[in-house]
Protein backbone atom coordinates (compact mmCIF):
# COMPACT_ATOMS: atom_id res chain seq x y z
CA UNK A 1 0.00 0.00 0.00
CA UNK A 2 2.92 2.20 0.27
CA UNK A 3 3.69 4.46 -3.18
CA UNK A 4 6.65 4.74 -4.57
CA UNK A 5 9.07 2.05 -3.09
CA UNK A 6 10.33 0.62 -6.17
CA UNK A 7 11.47 2.79 -8.42
CA UNK A 8 11.82 6.98 -7.18
CA UNK A 9 11.94 9.36 -9.82
CA UNK A 10 12.80 13.10 -9.70
CA UNK A 11 8.65 13.09 -9.81
CA UNK A 12 8.01 11.27 -7.39
CA UNK A 13 10.56 12.55 -4.87
CA UNK A 14 8.52 15.89 -5.02
CA UNK A 15 5.31 14.32 -4.27
CA UNK A 16 6.47 12.37 -1.46
CA UNK A 17 7.27 14.99 1.22
CA UNK A 18 8.59 17.25 -1.37
CA UNK A 19 6.31 20.72 -0.66
CA UNK A 20 8.60 23.23 -3.42
CA UNK A 21 5.85 26.00 -2.06
CA UNK A 22 6.55 25.80 0.97
CA UNK A 23 10.76 27.01 0.95
CA UNK A 24 11.99 29.58 1.45
CA UNK A 25 15.35 31.18 1.63
CA UNK A 26 16.45 32.49 5.19
CA UNK A 27 19.71 35.03 5.37
CA UNK A 28 21.66 33.47 7.92
CA UNK A 29 24.63 34.48 10.37
CA UNK A 30 25.94 37.26 8.00
CA UNK A 31 28.55 39.53 9.48
CA UNK A 32 26.86 42.53 8.62
CA UNK A 33 22.71 42.18 9.26
CA UNK A 34 22.71 38.54 11.28
CA UNK A 35 20.24 36.14 10.71
CA UNK A 36 16.77 37.14 11.77
CA UNK A 37 16.43 36.92 15.06
CA UNK A 38 19.56 36.12 16.08
CA UNK A 39 20.35 35.14 19.59
CA UNK A 40 17.13 36.81 20.82
CA UNK A 41 17.72 35.69 24.34
CA UNK A 42 20.81 37.25 24.52
CA UNK A 43 22.19 34.24 25.41
CA UNK A 44 26.07 34.48 26.43
CA UNK A 45 28.09 31.90 23.58
CA UNK A 46 31.58 32.13 23.68
CA UNK A 47 33.03 29.35 20.77
CA UNK A 48 35.04 26.75 22.07
CA UNK A 49 37.35 26.40 19.21
CA UNK A 50 38.77 28.86 17.00
CA UNK A 51 38.72 28.55 12.90
CA UNK A 52 40.78 26.02 11.33
CA UNK A 53 43.26 28.09 9.75
CA UNK A 54 42.68 30.37 6.57
CA UNK A 55 39.14 29.97 5.35
CA UNK A 56 39.39 28.92 2.28
CA UNK A 57 35.03 31.09 1.60
CA UNK A 58 33.16 31.95 3.98
CA UNK A 59 29.77 31.72 2.35
CA UNK A 60 27.87 28.71 2.82
CA UNK A 61 24.48 27.53 2.01
CA UNK A 62 23.30 24.96 4.13
CA UNK A 63 19.48 23.23 3.60
CA UNK A 64 17.11 22.15 6.54
CA UNK A 65 13.70 21.05 7.69
CA UNK A 66 12.08 22.82 10.37
CA UNK A 67 11.86 19.85 12.90
CA UNK A 68 14.09 19.52 16.21
CA UNK A 69 15.98 17.30 14.92
CA UNK A 70 17.44 20.45 13.22
CA UNK A 71 18.54 22.04 16.16
CA UNK A 72 22.16 22.39 16.04
CA UNK A 73 21.74 23.73 12.82
CA UNK A 74 19.24 26.01 13.48
CA UNK A 75 21.06 26.90 16.99
CA UNK A 76 24.82 27.81 15.28
CA UNK A 77 22.82 30.33 12.89
CA UNK A 78 20.15 31.40 15.49
CA UNK A 79 22.69 32.38 18.31
CA UNK A 80 25.21 33.50 15.85
CA UNK A 81 28.08 30.43 16.45
CA UNK A 82 28.32 30.43 12.74
CA UNK A 83 29.72 33.83 12.48
CA UNK A 84 32.10 33.39 15.60
CA UNK A 85 33.72 30.88 13.55
CA UNK A 86 34.06 33.60 10.20
CA UNK A 87 31.76 31.66 8.55
CA UNK A 88 28.75 33.14 6.58
CA UNK A 89 26.32 30.83 6.57
CA UNK A 90 22.34 30.84 4.35
CA UNK A 91 19.99 28.32 5.88
CA UNK A 92 17.47 27.02 3.29
CA UNK A 93 14.62 25.80 4.51
CA UNK A 94 12.36 22.80 2.92
CA UNK A 95 9.28 21.35 4.29
CA UNK A 96 9.05 18.34 2.26
CA UNK A 97 12.53 15.61 1.72
CA UNK A 98 11.86 15.32 -1.39
CA UNK A 99 12.48 19.07 -2.27
CA UNK A 100 15.43 18.98 -0.54
CA UNK A 101 16.91 15.86 -1.92
CA UNK A 102 16.29 17.17 -5.59
CA UNK A 103 17.69 20.78 -4.14
CA UNK A 104 21.69 18.80 -2.98
CA UNK A 105 21.76 16.81 -5.79
CA UNK A 106 21.12 19.72 -8.52
CA UNK A 107 24.34 21.43 -6.26
CA UNK A 108 21.99 24.16 -4.97
CA UNK A 109 23.21 23.16 -1.14
CA UNK A 110 26.80 22.92 -0.12
CA UNK A 111 25.62 20.70 2.92
CA UNK A 112 22.21 19.91 4.68
CA UNK A 113 20.27 18.25 7.11
CA UNK A 114 19.26 15.21 6.17
CA UNK A 115 17.45 11.67 7.07
CA UNK A 116 20.25 9.31 7.86
CA UNK A 117 19.39 6.86 4.79
CA UNK A 118 19.34 9.60 2.13
CA UNK A 119 22.95 10.18 1.88
CA UNK A 120 23.64 6.73 1.65
CA UNK A 121 20.69 6.69 -0.63
CA UNK A 122 22.58 9.76 -3.20
CA UNK A 123 26.23 8.53 -2.58
CA UNK A 124 24.90 5.63 -3.85
CA UNK A 125 22.48 6.49 -6.21
CA UNK A 126 19.80 4.13 -4.84
CA UNK A 127 17.27 6.36 -6.57
CA UNK A 128 16.85 9.82 -8.41
CA UNK A 129 19.93 11.92 -8.19
CA UNK A 130 23.59 11.14 -7.42
CA UNK A 131 26.40 13.09 -5.28
CA UNK A 132 29.00 12.37 -3.74
CA UNK A 133 28.36 12.92 -0.03
CA UNK A 134 29.75 13.00 3.07
CA UNK A 135 28.08 12.10 7.09
CA UNK A 136 30.38 13.36 9.41
CA UNK A 137 28.38 14.24 11.81
CA UNK A 138 24.32 12.82 13.36
CA UNK A 139 22.30 15.40 14.15
CA UNK A 140 20.09 14.15 16.63
CA UNK A 141 19.50 10.76 18.31
CA UNK A 142 15.96 9.54 19.52
CA UNK A 143 13.25 12.54 19.14
CA UNK A 144 10.39 11.02 17.62
CA UNK A 145 7.08 8.94 18.28
CA UNK A 146 4.30 6.87 17.19
CA UNK A 147 1.22 9.44 17.48
CA UNK A 148 -2.52 8.05 17.02
CA UNK A 149 -5.53 9.97 16.34
CA UNK A 150 -7.33 9.32 20.08
CA UNK A 151 -10.05 7.39 18.54
CA UNK A 152 -7.29 4.61 18.80
CA UNK A 153 -6.48 5.31 22.19
CA UNK A 154 -7.14 2.20 24.39
CA UNK A 155 -7.83 -0.04 21.06
CA UNK A 156 -4.45 0.19 19.56
CA UNK A 157 -1.80 -1.35 22.23
CA UNK A 158 0.38 -3.46 19.72
CA UNK A 159 1.55 -3.67 16.82
CA UNK A 160 -0.93 -5.76 15.86
CA UNK A 161 -3.18 -3.45 16.24
CA UNK A 162 -2.38 -1.42 13.31
CA UNK A 163 -3.75 -3.62 10.86
CA UNK A 164 -5.79 -1.49 8.39
CA UNK A 165 -4.38 1.81 9.70
CA UNK A 166 -3.40 4.16 7.87
CA UNK A 167 0.03 6.21 9.57
CA UNK A 168 1.87 8.36 8.01
CA UNK A 169 6.14 8.91 7.97
CA UNK A 170 7.80 12.14 6.21
CA UNK A 171 9.52 9.89 3.66
CA UNK A 172 10.88 6.71 1.98
CA UNK A 173 14.73 7.03 2.45
CA UNK A 174 13.63 7.63 6.55
CA UNK A 175 14.55 5.99 9.61
CA UNK A 176 10.93 6.74 10.40
CA UNK A 177 9.49 4.27 7.29
CA UNK A 178 12.33 1.46 8.20
CA UNK A 179 11.81 1.70 12.10
CA UNK A 180 8.15 1.37 11.68
CA UNK A 181 7.93 -1.61 8.64
CA UNK A 182 10.05 -3.45 11.22
CA UNK A 183 8.24 -2.71 14.23
CA UNK A 184 4.81 -3.57 12.20
CA UNK A 185 6.58 -7.04 10.84
CA UNK A 186 7.57 -8.18 14.64
CA UNK A 187 3.62 -7.59 14.83
CA UNK A 188 2.49 -10.53 11.95
CA UNK A 189 1.87 -7.97 9.78
CA UNK A 190 3.00 -6.88 6.16
CA UNK A 191 3.99 -3.40 6.00
CA UNK A 192 2.75 -3.22 2.24
CA UNK A 193 -0.84 -4.58 2.34
CA UNK A 194 -1.67 -4.84 6.39
CA UNK A 195 -1.23 -0.80 6.51
CA UNK A 196 -1.30 1.83 4.34
CA UNK A 197 1.84 3.69 4.86
CA UNK A 198 1.56 7.00 3.87
CA UNK A 199 4.59 9.53 3.08
CA UNK A 200 3.68 13.04 4.16
CA UNK A 201 5.58 16.04 4.81
CA UNK A 202 5.60 16.45 8.61
CA UNK A 203 4.22 19.71 8.82
CA UNK A 204 1.13 18.40 6.97
CA UNK A 205 0.58 15.53 9.47
CA UNK A 206 -1.33 17.07 12.71
CA UNK A 207 -3.71 18.76 10.50
CA UNK A 208 -4.63 15.32 8.59
CA UNK A 209 -4.54 13.77 11.80
CA UNK A 210 -7.19 16.49 13.20
CA UNK A 211 -9.14 15.69 9.82
CA UNK A 212 -9.13 12.50 9.87
CA UNK A 213 -7.10 11.87 6.90
CA UNK A 214 -4.71 9.02 8.68
CA UNK A 215 -4.66 7.09 11.96
CA UNK A 216 -1.48 8.20 12.83
CA UNK A 217 2.22 8.72 12.34
CA UNK A 218 6.17 8.11 12.98
CA UNK A 219 7.17 11.31 12.74
CA UNK A 220 9.83 13.88 14.40
CA UNK A 221 8.98 16.40 16.72
CA UNK A 222 7.95 19.30 17.49
CA UNK A 223 5.34 17.80 15.62
CA UNK A 224 3.97 15.02 18.27
CA UNK A 225 3.91 17.39 20.44
CA UNK A 226 1.94 19.71 18.55
CA UNK A 227 -0.92 16.82 17.56
CA UNK A 228 -1.37 16.72 21.82
CA UNK A 229 -1.28 20.49 22.22
CA UNK A 230 -3.91 20.53 19.89
CA UNK A 231 -6.09 17.98 21.31
CA UNK A 232 -5.66 15.85 17.65
CA UNK A 233 -3.43 12.71 19.26
CA UNK A 234 -1.44 10.90 22.34
CA UNK A 235 1.76 9.48 22.00
CA UNK A 236 1.07 6.09 21.45
CA UNK A 237 5.02 5.30 22.00
CA UNK A 238 7.96 7.14 21.91
CA UNK A 239 10.84 5.95 19.36
CA UNK A 240 13.22 5.58 21.96
CA UNK A 241 11.06 2.58 23.01
CA UNK A 242 11.65 0.75 20.15
CA UNK A 243 15.24 1.87 19.50
CA UNK A 244 17.03 3.91 22.36
CA UNK A 245 19.87 6.04 21.21
CA UNK A 246 18.66 5.24 17.22
CA UNK A 247 20.11 8.10 14.78
CA UNK A 248 17.33 10.08 13.26
CA UNK A 249 18.61 13.03 10.97
CA UNK A 250 22.66 13.83 9.75
CA UNK A 251 24.36 16.64 8.67
CA UNK A 252 25.66 15.79 5.26
CA UNK A 253 28.16 17.70 3.16
CA UNK A 254 29.02 17.52 -0.17
CA UNK A 255 32.13 15.82 -1.04
CA UNK A 256 33.46 18.59 -3.94
CA UNK A 257 32.90 20.87 -1.45
CA UNK A 258 34.64 19.20 1.90
CA UNK A 259 37.92 18.83 -0.97
CA UNK A 260 37.75 21.85 -2.20
CA UNK A 261 37.50 23.67 0.97
CA UNK A 262 39.13 21.72 3.63
CA UNK A 263 39.47 24.73 6.33
CA UNK A 264 35.67 25.65 5.47
CA UNK A 265 34.42 22.03 6.31
CA UNK A 266 36.54 21.76 9.38
CA UNK A 267 35.26 24.97 10.47
CA UNK A 268 31.85 24.52 9.61
CA UNK A 269 31.94 21.29 11.69
CA UNK A 270 33.56 22.73 14.81
CA UNK A 271 30.65 25.47 14.55
CA UNK A 272 27.88 22.76 14.39
CA UNK A 273 29.50 20.37 17.03
CA UNK A 274 29.97 23.13 19.45
CA UNK A 275 26.32 23.97 18.74
CA UNK A 276 25.58 20.52 18.95
CA UNK A 277 27.39 20.06 22.67
CA UNK A 278 25.43 22.96 24.08
CA UNK A 279 22.00 22.07 23.13
CA UNK A 280 23.10 18.84 24.40
CA UNK A 281 23.36 20.82 27.80
CA UNK A 282 19.66 19.87 29.93
CA UNK A 283 20.41 23.77 31.53
CA UNK A 284 20.12 24.82 28.05
CA UNK A 285 17.22 23.10 26.52
CA UNK A 286 14.88 25.65 27.78
CA UNK A 287 16.40 28.50 26.00
CA UNK A 288 17.24 26.57 22.85
CA UNK A 289 13.53 26.20 22.43
CA UNK A 290 13.02 29.50 22.93
CA UNK A 291 15.95 30.58 20.76
CA UNK A 292 14.61 28.35 17.83
CA UNK A 293 10.63 29.15 17.93
CA UNK A 294 10.88 32.04 15.49
CA UNK A 295 9.57 32.63 12.12
CA UNK A 296 12.82 31.94 10.96
CA UNK A 297 13.64 28.74 11.90
CA UNK A 298 11.31 26.15 13.52
CA UNK A 299 8.27 28.70 13.53
CA UNK A 300 6.44 26.70 16.21
CA UNK A 301 5.22 27.39 20.04
CA UNK A 302 8.04 27.64 22.23
CA UNK A 303 6.18 25.46 24.87
CA UNK A 304 5.84 22.61 22.65
CA UNK A 305 9.63 23.25 21.18
CA UNK A 306 10.16 22.75 25.37
CA UNK A 307 8.32 19.70 26.13
CA UNK A 308 10.34 17.98 23.53
CA UNK A 309 14.01 19.24 24.48
CA UNK A 310 13.70 19.15 28.26
CA UNK A 311 11.64 16.12 28.11
CA UNK A 312 8.68 16.94 30.84
CA UNK A 313 5.27 16.84 28.31
CA UNK A 314 2.23 15.71 28.29
CA UNK A 315 1.27 12.49 25.94
CA UNK A 316 -2.50 13.32 25.40
CA UNK A 317 -3.37 10.10 27.65
CA UNK A 318 -3.80 13.02 30.49
CA UNK A 319 -0.33 11.61 31.90
CA UNK A 320 2.46 13.75 31.68
CA UNK A 321 5.70 12.23 31.35
CA UNK A 322 9.13 12.94 32.61
CA UNK A 323 12.06 11.57 29.75
CA UNK A 324 15.36 13.01 29.94
CA UNK A 325 16.19 11.77 26.66
CA UNK A 326 13.26 12.04 24.90
CA UNK A 327 16.22 13.81 22.10
CA UNK A 328 19.29 14.07 22.47
CA UNK A 329 22.95 15.78 20.12
CA UNK A 330 25.47 12.94 20.57
CA UNK A 331 26.88 13.47 17.01
CA UNK A 332 29.37 10.77 16.66
CA UNK A 333 28.69 9.04 13.19
CA UNK A 334 28.57 5.34 14.32
CA UNK A 335 28.94 2.60 11.87
CA UNK A 336 26.62 0.42 13.06
CA UNK A 337 23.74 3.03 12.50
CA UNK A 338 24.67 3.46 8.92
CA UNK A 339 24.90 -0.25 8.12
CA UNK A 340 21.14 -0.96 10.04
CA UNK A 341 20.08 1.50 7.29
CA UNK A 342 21.81 0.04 4.48
CA UNK A 343 19.76 -3.33 5.57
CA UNK A 344 16.76 -2.12 5.92
CA UNK A 345 17.03 -0.11 2.20
CA UNK A 346 17.54 -3.57 0.99
CA UNK A 347 14.96 -5.75 3.34
CA UNK A 348 12.47 -3.14 1.98
CA UNK A 349 13.51 -2.93 -1.62
CA UNK A 350 14.72 0.63 -1.61
CA UNK A 351 18.38 -0.37 -2.60
CA UNK A 352 20.10 -3.58 -4.33
CA UNK A 353 21.28 -6.38 -2.90
CA UNK A 354 23.50 -7.16 -5.53
CA UNK A 355 27.17 -7.08 -4.61
CA UNK A 356 26.67 -7.16 -0.70
CA UNK A 357 27.70 -10.77 0.24
CA UNK A 358 29.69 -10.24 3.55
CA UNK A 359 30.03 -8.20 6.21
CA UNK A 360 32.74 -6.41 4.68
CA UNK A 361 30.65 -5.01 1.81
CA UNK A 362 28.33 -3.05 4.68
CA UNK A 363 31.62 -1.81 6.07
CA UNK A 364 33.04 -0.65 2.39
CA UNK A 365 29.30 0.60 1.67
CA UNK A 366 28.97 2.96 4.91
CA UNK A 367 32.17 4.19 4.79
CA UNK A 368 32.44 5.68 1.39
CA UNK A 369 29.90 8.06 3.23
CA UNK A 370 30.63 8.37 6.50
CA UNK A 371 33.13 10.81 7.93
CA UNK A 372 34.26 9.77 11.79
CA UNK A 373 37.80 10.77 10.90
CA UNK A 374 36.90 14.38 9.96
CA UNK A 375 34.56 14.27 13.30
CA UNK A 376 36.21 12.46 16.23
CA UNK A 377 38.95 15.33 16.56
CA UNK A 378 36.48 18.07 17.05
CA UNK A 379 34.37 16.09 19.14
CA UNK A 380 36.94 14.99 21.49
CA UNK A 381 38.52 18.16 21.46
CA UNK A 382 34.36 19.52 22.71
CA UNK A 383 34.29 17.06 25.43
CA UNK A 384 31.79 14.45 23.40
CA UNK A 385 32.10 11.00 23.20
CA UNK A 386 33.39 9.59 20.18
CA UNK A 387 33.49 5.43 21.50
CA UNK A 388 32.11 3.53 18.61
CA UNK A 389 29.10 1.47 19.31
CA UNK A 390 29.49 -2.12 18.60
CA UNK A 391 25.85 -3.43 18.53
CA UNK A 392 21.92 -1.41 19.05
CA UNK A 393 19.54 -3.21 20.72
CA UNK A 394 15.97 -2.92 18.48
CA UNK A 395 12.76 -3.54 19.50
CA UNK A 396 14.18 -6.24 22.08
CA UNK A 397 16.70 -7.66 19.67
CA UNK A 398 21.13 -7.12 19.16
CA UNK A 399 21.88 -5.87 15.63
CA UNK A 400 25.04 -6.78 15.07
CA UNK A 401 26.96 -4.65 12.08
CA UNK A 402 29.52 -7.86 11.67
CA UNK A 403 26.62 -10.08 11.06
CA UNK A 404 24.03 -7.34 8.70
CA UNK A 405 22.64 -10.62 6.56
CA UNK A 406 20.18 -11.45 8.63
CA UNK A 407 18.22 -7.99 8.95
CA UNK A 408 17.71 -7.78 5.01
CA UNK A 409 15.00 -10.39 5.36
CA UNK A 410 11.61 -9.44 4.93
CA UNK A 411 10.92 -11.50 8.83
CA UNK A 412 14.32 -11.03 10.83
CA UNK A 413 14.22 -14.11 12.87
CA UNK A 414 17.18 -13.17 15.78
Amino acid sequence: MTVGHRHLSRRNLLGLGGGALGASLLAGCTPTGGTPNTNPLGIDFSAAMEPAGELEIRDVTIGFVPITCSSPIINAAAMGIFEQYGLNVTLQRYTGWGELWIAYVAGELDATQMLIPMPLGIHHNFAAGQRDSRLPYITNVNGQAITLGTQHMNRVREAEDFRGLTIAVPFDYSGHNLLLRDYLALGGLDPDYDVGIQVMRPSDMVASLNVGDIDGFLAPDPFNQRAVALGAGYLHMLSKDLWDGHPCCSFTVADEFATAYPNTYTTLLRAIGDSAMWTDKAENRADAAETMAGRAFLSQDPAVIAAVLTGEFEDGTGATQSVEDRIGFRPYPHESYAIWALTQLQRWDLAPTAGYDTAADYQSAVRQVLDPDAATPILEALGADTTPRKTETIIGRTFDPANPLPWTEKQVNL
